[in-house]
């Protein structure tokens, strides 16, 4: 479903009882839509980033699009096709530590920051979590469709909460139920994809 279709589903389960503009429809999707993607380090949220280390600057920036890293979260030099392992440790662990395996995530500055400056211009690659863009009228969630309702289910319990109406809050339960029934199997089918 794009995200015109999401607002249509989600007008019809609220019985066209919601006094959001079309504006305000398409930011609740994407405020669900982010609820859901941040729920949990979703396998379809993983990409790889590529580069080459700076022999001028003791760190490398951080992806447009990066969230978080995965547990475990490993970050590899590569000389000659081998992989050397630099551990991540949490910023608030970095004072004092040196070595050339060791780097820390620094978000204020989006970087990803080594404990010793790099002496040769190795490759690397790491793993993370990223943020997708927000959803359009005419672009779809990045999970599979059927598991698309989630979200006007999630909107159908905001709108309850916004529009303060009687009828409307009386369904707050049903959509709450069905948003965290969607929940689970999404949780369901992504275990499946954990090897």
């Amino acid at each position: 479903m794009n995200g015109s279709e999401l607002i249509t589903n989600f007008e019809t389960y609220v019985d066209d009882a919601t006094e959001l503009s079309s504006a305000q429809e398409l930011t609740l999707v994407n405020k669900i839509y982010k609820r859901v993607l941040r729920s949990k380090p979703w396998e379809f949220l993983k990409k790889t980033a590529t580069g080459t280390l700076s022999l001028s600057s003791p760190y490398v920036s951080l992806p447009d699009d990066f969230s978080f890293l995965p547990v475990p979260s490993v970050f590899y030099a590569i000389r000659n096709g081998n992989y050397s392992e630099v551990g991540i440790i949490n910023f608030s662990d970095r004072r004092g530590r040196t070595g050339d395996n060791v780097a820390y995530i620094d978000l204020v500055n989006n970087r990803l920051v080594f404990t010793t400056q790099p002496t040769v211009a190795d490759t690397y690659e790491f793993d993370y979590i990223y943020m997708p863009a927000d959803l359009t009228l005419s672009t779809s969630p990045i999970f599979p469709a059927d598991f698309h309702p989630v979200i006007y289910h999630g909107m159908a319990v905001d709108s309850d909460i916004i529009n303060l109406s009687e009828k409307a809050r009386s369904y707050t339960p049903e959509n709450q139920a069905k948003y965290n029934s969607y929940l689970s199997d999404m949780n369901y089918y992504n275990a499946q994809l954990i090897l």
